[in-house]
């Protein structure tokens, strides 16, 4: 396990602090400008196609695609299962972001499934598509979630089409 973690690229650690930051930031209520708001769900569809592309690589296109299509698509769907509270666009153009532990708790659990996955894929070989599936997935499942989670603001009671 040490030779694991002293093993990993400097950068891991980096966006490990960056996701745990920008989870310690919903903890509290904040109004933010929307750019702002926006950073967490453009992190995570850059860092999730950049995985994809390395995964389409590997195990080619079409697995790729629908492996990050599918996680998309139930990281959507997770808006409702594990709802959080709506952000409301201010009538000044920034949001206003109810604190939350949610976002924190994901974030994290999003970086240890993909680091575990990418340590077991580099320990097992033989098995390097099907963690590499997994992580790819759970990554492009945070995606879906936050941009869905977008598409939940809210202006004076109304959704808000972002």
């Amino acid at each position: 396990m040490g030779a694991v973690i002293g093993g990993a690229p400097t950068w891991v650690y980096v966006l490990l602090a960056v996701l745990v930051a920008l989870g310690i930031r919903r903890l509290r209520t904040r109004e933010v400008p929307v750019v702002v708001a926006l950073l967490p769900s453009a992190a995570f569809l850059i860092w999730s196609l950049f995985g994809a592309r390395a995964f389409a690589a590997a195990a080619g296109t079409e697995v790729a695609v629908v492996t990050w299509l599918t996680g998309a698509a139930i990281g959507a769907a997770s808006v409702f299962a594990l709802p959080e509270p709506r952000g409301m666009v201010l009538p000044d153009g920034r949001v206003r972001q109810p604190g939350t532990p949610v976002p924190l708790i994901l974030y994290v659990t999003v970086f240890v499934v993909r680091f575990a996955c990418g340590a077991w894929g580099a320990i097992r070989p033989e098995h390097a598509v099907v963690a590499t599936t997994i992580g790819v997935g759970v990554g492009a499942a945070m995606t879906g979630r936050l941009i869905a989670g977008v598409f939940r603001w809210r202006r004076s009671g109304a959704a808000v089409a972002i």
